[in-house]
């Protein structure tokens, strides 16, 4: 008599997750910090996914000029990152909030994705103050180099100018627009000096037809050239 032995056989099936990190920068301008309440929702090419409220525990975030982190873990794959949403609507979050940029990464050693601010406009539930809803969402897969050259004449610098550029097409590609201007730990817009910045995610529009940039301080500046590469 022949027996036949019947093993079961276990498979182990690992469910791989994703670690979000979101770099939120805060103006450094007055009153573009704040003390609110805000949700963010992450979009990619995949789906989308309730980031939560952002919200250190006995961290006081969106400081002046802060970066703060946020991390979340899920088994769910964006795949790449479109655009992030901040909510302050039904929060009753009526202190303004001003975030300038936004860095996503899914894990150590992943390529970042870069979100602009691109109108300047605030984030609050109180909509004569700014929009209760942001979208910040990727331009494209350009990275351009800004190199600006300050005049060298008396009280051509600047502390405090806030600028940012917005590239537009020679023909029909549209544009593309940066943040705020700024180099981390570094004093910009000196006299004479010339200043570089390279901004990732941007949109490829081209032939450059014109370079356009906006101030939203009062501080006056006097550049003389400004190259894109």
């Amino acid at each position: 008599m022949k027996f036949h032995l019947l093993v079961p056989c276990l498979m182990a099936v690992q469910v791989l997750g994703q670690n979000y990190h979101l770099d939120i920068v805060t103006g450094s301008r007055k009153y573009d910090d704040s003390d609110g309440t805000f949700r963010a929702v992450l979009s990619g090419q995949k789906g989308s996914l309730e980031f939560g409220v952002l919200d250190n525990p006995n961290y006081n975030d969106f400081q002046l000029g802060a970066v703060d982190n946020f991390q979340m873990s899920s088994g769910k794959d964006l795949g790449k990152i479109n655009c992030v949403t901040l909510q302050a609507r039904g929060s009753k979050s009526d202190d303004a909030w001003m975030v300038d940029y936004i860095i996503v990464s899914k894990e150590e050693g992943s390529v970042p994705t870069h979100l602009y601010n691109t109108d300047g406009r605030y984030l609050s539930s109180d909509t004569s103050e700014g929009d209760d809803e942001k979208d910040f969402c990727r331009q494209g897969d350009a990275t351009y180099t800004f190199e600006i050259t300050t005049a060298n004449e008396k009280w051509a610098d600047t502390d405090n100018i806030h600028a940012r550029i917005t590239v537009s097409s020679k023909g029909n590609r549209g544009n593309t627009t940066t943040g705020i201007l700024d180099n981390k730990g570094i004093d910009d817009f000196v006299l004479g000096n010339t200043d570089t910045f390279v901004i990732p995610d941007l949109k490829n529009v081209g032939k450059i037809g014109c370079v356009t940039l906006t101030a939203e301080q009062d501080d006056a500046w006097l550049f003389d050239t400004i190259k894109v590469t």
